[in-house]
């Protein structure tokens, strides 16, 4: 029986990894990444059985990579970090999923089931279902505005909308909210900005991610600073003021028009 995994998170990775190797020696896994593109573009040429297959990923997410892939043969388990009211939709199509972070018994189950009954929903040639998922879980704000993000106790999901910036402290990242409350994540801020460039977030400095729709002012002065609406002032490198007086600009050309 082989296998397959792909996340973007690579200690998830190797967390399952661990875990299937002690429940199910008898499967090989054959393939393993952490890049997307890299894996849309192999896993059609693998020979391959199951994959399990992270949903949230930077730059293409779990649906879209299955997409590019039209005359799958292999069956697909999903890994996700959804709350259990977004796992109904999975109910409802009979896909099979494990949550993150991810028990050993569940997949014991998961797995255990797949091979009696091979009731993963088998796609090739037919997307239907796998379409009318991703609708539904769009519809919803699932994944258009939301992120999930590891913390001590598994995951938090935060609205978009509501991270005012994102401040990096070595390998970790700290998001400011509009609440006035923070979250503290075991990711760089490198990593943070992947998955909120699609929300038009801005790295104005080394060490700070910011959302535009909560800055307040552009200060020239003390070699250039923002401050939010919050009133915290962040930093602006000098390569990135170029782009912050021009938002300006543009934001004063626009109301000017109004």
């Amino acid at each position: 029986m082989n296998i397959a995994i792909i996340d973007d998170e690579i200690h998830c990775i190797e967390s399952l990894v661990i875990h299937i190797h002690e429940l199910f020696p008898e499967m090989e896994i054959v393939y393993k990444s952490s890049r997307v593109q890299e894996a849309a573009e192999r896993l059609p040429n693998l020979d391959i059985d199951l994959l399990f297959l992270d949903i949230e990923m930077p730059g293409m997410n779990g649906f879209e990579l299955l997409r590019q892939i039209p005359d799958r043969h292999f069956d697909v388990i999903f890994t996700t970090a959804y709350s259990q009211y977004a796992l109904e939709a999975f109910k409802a199509k009979a896909i099979d999923y494990l949550l993150k972070p991810i028990d050993e018994e569940e997949l014991r189950e998961v797995v255990s089931d797949w091979e009696k009954e091979k009731k993963t929903v088998r796609y090739g040639g037919n997307d239907r279902e796998l379409g009318d998922l991703l609708d539904h879980l769009e519809k919803e704000g699932f994944l258009k505005n939301k992120i999930a993000v590891p913390v001590s106790e598994g995951y938090e999901f935060i609205e978009v909308e509501d991270i005012m910036y994102c401040k990096s402290q070595s390998n970790y990242t700290t998001f400011f909210l509009r609440d006035n409350s923070e979250i503290i994540v075991s990711k760089t801020i490198k990593d943070v900005e992947r998955v909120l460039d699609r929300f038009f977030f801005m790295r104005v400095h080394q060490s700070y991610l910011i959302n535009p729709n909560f800055m307040k002012k552009y200060y020239r002065n003390d070699g250039g600073y923002l401050e939010m609406l919050n009133k915290t002032c962040i930093p602006v490198s000098k390569a990135r003021r170029a782009i912050i007086i021009n938002l300006f600009d543009t934001l004063g050309k626009q109301a000017d028009s109004v």
